[in-house]
């Protein structure tokens, strides 16, 4: 059986291998805030400082207009 994989808004797919990763991702959850995003407008979980969700911000870095 494979690591456990979760997906979030701010940085898509997560791929836990240890307990330190779970720890993180648990701490970013706890520190989200409902938002919406500024480029699709959809109303995501992310961190407080980020403006994109995480597939917006992939969008971004393939060259996708904003």
């Amino acid at each position: 059986m494979g690591n456990p994989t979760y997906y979030d808004d701010n940085f898509g797919e997560w791929k836990i291998e240890s307990d330190e990763d779970v720890d993180f991702y648990h701490h970013v959850q706890r520190t989200n805030v409902s938002k919406q995003c500024e480029r699709c407008g959809r109303t995501v979980s992310i961190q407080p400082h980020y403006a994109v969700c995480n597939s917006c911000a992939d969008a971004i870095e393939r060259g996708i207009d904003f």
